[in-house]
C-alpha cells in the first residue's frame, strides 16, 4: 500500500503516479505513442479468432472444473462459453453477410488512409446489424446499442496530462445526435458520449498497435479496474483487421483477418458476436463490486466473511498505465458509525492530506454536494472526506445516484490473513489497495499478501486485515490468464513488432489488500524530532521484514508513512541477540522504542523472498534504496 509510491518497472513505462492535486505537464500524442513501445515490448501475442472469441465471450465456470487456488493459473478449459451455444446463429449471420459481398464496399487498398474510414465503419456496422438479426434475446445484451462512427478529431478530454487523442473511429453505446460531437474517454456528469471501443486505421501494425495502446491507456484511466480493453485495428493497405485486446500483461490480438476473403469475414463475425454475448458489466471486464463511490468487500475480517459495503472517502494514490501493476489505493470507511463508538483508525486521519479527484462524473457530484453541505457527521473537514451518512444522503438525489452503478456482492474468497486480524467496525477508517500483480517463480507465488500476513502488526509494519483475489464475476478470477497462449504455444503465438527477443508471457492477477492503517507523508511531519523518529521506526519495520525473510526492494520517502499519535504494535525484540544486535536494542531502549510506533514501511508490491532473491528473475531491480 502506498500513498506516493514509484515502483521500479522492468521496462520504461508510461505509468503515471499520483498522490495529490497537482498540474501535470502536457504530453503530446506523439510523445505518448513513443513511450508505449517499451511498455508493451516483448508482451504482444496472437491467437486464432476462435480462441480469442472464447476468451472475450460471456462465460461461467464449469461445475466440474477443479478449484483454482489463489496462486494457480486459470485456463479456458474451466469455463462454458456463451458463444459456443451460438454456432448456428453465427453461421446464419456469416452467410447473410457474405451474400452481400461486403468486400466490394471497401475502397481500394492503395487509397489514402482517410478515404478508408467511412467504408470500413459501414462494413463493421453491417456486420453488427446482421449478427443482431440472428441472436436470441438481443435486447438483453449489454452492447445492444453498439454502433461505430467515423471520428478523426480530438476527443473532448485528455487523460493524465496528455493532449486529447484522435481515434479514427469509435464504437458508441446509444446514438444521441446532439452529443456525437462531444466524445469523451471519461464523460462529465451531464452531456457527452463515452467511447466503448476505439478504432484505429493505419498501414502497418507496429505503428497501429502503439497508437491503439494510447487509447487503451485512456480507457484504463476512465475505468481503472477494467480487466481488458478491446480496440479494433484495420491495416487499410491490406484490408486486414485485428481485434486488439489490451490487458495488464500487454496485448493479445486475433491473427490478421483478410476482409476480402470468406475466412476473414467469418472470423470478423465470430469476434463481433463474442462481444455481443455480454449481458452484464462483469462479462465486459468491469467489476460489479466497485464503483467510484463504494466497494463491496468480502468481509470485515477473516472470521466474519459476510459482504461489507464501504464508502470510498479518498483516492490516496493511483497509477495510470496499460501494462503494469496500476495500483489504486483508497481510504475507506464503514458507514453508519454509532455515536461515541471507538474506531480502529478514526483518530489517524491526516489533516494535511491532499486527495486525488475521482472520475469526472463523481467529482461533479462531489462538488455539488459540497456546495449544499456544511459538514458531515464525522466532525472532519467536509472538503476532505465524503463518508457514511453524508454519502447515503447524497444518493437520495436521483441525478447523483445515476452516476454510479450499485455495487453487488461477488464471492471473492479471503485467501491471506494474519492469525489474529483486527476487526473492521462501523465508523472505522481503513486503507484498501487494489493492485495487479504477476506471480513469481515456477509456482506463481504472490509475495505481497504473504508479507503483509506474516509481518502484520510488527513494529514498523501496518496491521493487515486480509487480502483477496478479485473476481469481477462469481467463479471467474480477475486475471489476464485466459487471454494468453497455452505454454505449448508460447513461442508460436508470440507477435514481435519492434525487433525484440522472445520473453515468457506475464500472468497477472488483481489482488485486494485491506489494512487497518491511515497515515500521512513524512514531508508533513510536525517537527524534526518526530520526523527522525518516524524514519527510525520505519527502518525497524524494514528490519522486521528481513527477519521474516522478505526483501522490500523499493524503500523511498514515498513508501514510509507516519502518524502523529503512536500506534500500539508488537514489541520490538531480537531473540538471542549477538553483540551488534545488543547494541541496537540498547539504542532503541534510549529512544524509548518498544511497542508504540509512529513510522511504518508500506508498499510491498515489489518485495521478494530472500530464498529466491538471487536465483529467480523478478520484475524490477535487485537494488535497495535505503532510507
Amino acid at each position: 500500500m502506498s500513498l506516493s509510491v514509484t515502483s521500479t518497472p522492468k521496462h520504461n513505462s508510461t505509468s503515471v503516479h499520483h498522490s495529490g492535486d497537482h498540474e501535470s505537464p502536457t504530453v503530446s500524442q506523439k510523445e505518448l505513442k513513443e513511450t508505449m513501445c517499451p511498455e508493451l515490448k516483448g508482451q504482444t501475442w496472437q491467437l486464432d479468432f476462435e480462441l480469442l472469441a472464447k476468451a472475450l465471450s460471456a462465460k461461467t465456470r464449469k461445475s466440474s472444473a477443479p478449484l483454482v487456488g489463489p496462486e494457480q493459473v486459470d485456463t479456458l478449459e474451466n469455463y462454458d462459453f456463451a458463444i459456443d451455444k451460438l454456432h448456428s446463429q453465427i453461421g446464419k449471420a456469416y452467410k447473410s453477410f457474405t451474400h452481400q459481398k461486403p468486400e466490394k464496399s471497401l475502397v481500394k487498398k492503395e487509397c489514402p488512409e482517410r478515404e478508408h474510414y467511412r467504408d470500413f465503419i459501414n462494413f463493421m456496422n453491417k456486420g453488427i446489424d446482421l449478427s443482431w438479426a440472428q441472436l436470441p434475446e438481443a435486447d438483453k445484451a449489454l452492447y445492444r446499442d453498439l454502433k461505430f462512427y467515423v471520428w478523426d478529431k480530438p476527443t473532448k478530454d485528455g487523460i493524465e496530462g496528455a493532449q486529447p487523442l484522435k481515434p479514427d473511429g469509435a464504437g458508441i453505446l446509444g446514438f444521441k445526435a446532439d452529443e456525437l460531437d462531444n466524445l469523451f474517454w471519461s464523460p462529465p456528469a451531464e452531456g457527452g458520449q463515452q467511447i466503448a471501443i476505439p478504432v484505429e486505421v493505419k498501414e502497418n501494425w507496429s505503428e497501429l498497435v502503439l497508437q491503439a495502446a494510447t487509447y487503451a491507456r485512456c480507457m484504463f484511466s476512465a475505468n481503472p479496474l477494467q480487466q481488458f480493453v478491446p480496440v479494433i485495428g484495420y491495416k487499410h493497405n491490406e484490408h486486414s483487421l485485428q481485434f486488439l485486446v489490451f490487458h495488464r500483461g500487454g496485448c493479445t490480438s486475433s491473427k490478421p483477418l483478410d476482409l476480402d476473403e470468406p475466412d476473414g469475414q467469418k472470423g470478423f463475425i465470430h469476434l463481433l458476436v463474442s462481444i455481443l454475448t455480454w449481458r452484464t458489466r462483469a462479462d465486459a471486464g468491469f467489476p460489479a463490486w466497485y464503483n467510484d463511490a463504494q466497494v463491496c468487500l468480502p468481509g470485515r475480517n477473516a472470521g466474519d466473511r459476510s459482504p461489507l459495503t464501504v464508502d470510498i472517502n479518498r483516492i490516496l494514490h493511483y497509477s495510470v498505465c496499460v501494462r503494469g501493476r496500476a495500483p489504486r489505493v483508497f481510504r475507506i470507511r464503514v458507514p453508519a458509525a454509532l455515536p461515541g463508538e471507538e474506531t480502529l483508525a478514526g483518530n489517524l486521519v491526516p489533516a494535511t492530506e491532499t486527495g486525488v479527484c475521482r472520475s469526472a462524473k463523481m467529482q461533479a457530484a462531489k462538488e455539488k454536494k459540497k456546495s449544499q453541505t456544511s459538514g458531515t457527521g464525522s466532525g472532519l473537514n467536509p472538503t476532505q472526506i465524503v463518508s457514511g451518512n453524508a454519502q447515503k444522503k447524497a444518493s437520495d438525489n436521483d441525478d447523483e445516484a445515476a452516476l454510479a452503478d450499485k455495487v453487488e456482492n461477488v464471492d471473492q474468497a479471503i485467501e491471506w490473513y494474519p492469525s489474529k486480524p483486527p476487526n473492521l467496525a462501523e465508523g472505522d477508517f481503513a486503507v484498501l489497495k487494489l493492485c495487479w500483480v504477476p506471480g513469481q517463480g515456477p509456482n506463481n507465488i504472490f509475495i505481497e499478501p504473504r508479507l503483509l500476513r506474516d509481518c502484520s502488526g510488527m513494529f514498523g509494519v501496518p496491521k493487515h486485515l486480509y487480502s483477496f483475489r478479485a473476481h469481477h464475476k462469481a467463479g471467474c478470477p480477475t486475471t489476464n490468464h485466459l487471454l494468453l497462449p497455452t505454454p505449448e504455444n508460447w513461442e508460436s503465438s508470440w507477435w514481435p513488432l519492434w525487433g525484440e527477443t522472445f520473453e515468457l508471457p506475464e500472468q497477472w492477477s488483481l489482488l485486494g489488500h485491506l489494512l487497518g492503517f491511515v497515515g500521512h507523508s513524512l514531508v508533513s511531519a510536525k517537527d524534526l524530532r518526530s520526523l527522525v523518529l518516524a524514519v527510525v521506526h520505519a527502518h525497524i519495520g524494514y528490519y522486521n521484514m528481513c527477519v521474516k525473510k522478505y526483501q522490500h526492494r523499493d524503500l523511498s520517502i514515498g513508501n514510509v508513512l507516519m502518524v502523529d499519535e503512536p500506534m500500539e504494535t508488537e514489541p520490538f525484540v531480537i531473540p538471542n541477540p549477538n553483540a551488534t544486535q545488543r547494541e541496537i536494542l540498547e539504542r532503541c531502549k534510549k529512544l524509548d522504542i518498544n511497542d508504540h510506533c509512529i513510522g511504518f514501511v508500506i508498499d510491498v508490491d515489489m518485495a521478494v523472498t530472500w530464498d529466491s532473491y538471487f536465483t529467480e528473475e523478478h520484475l524490477g531491480t535487485k537494488s535497495v534504496r535505503l532510507l
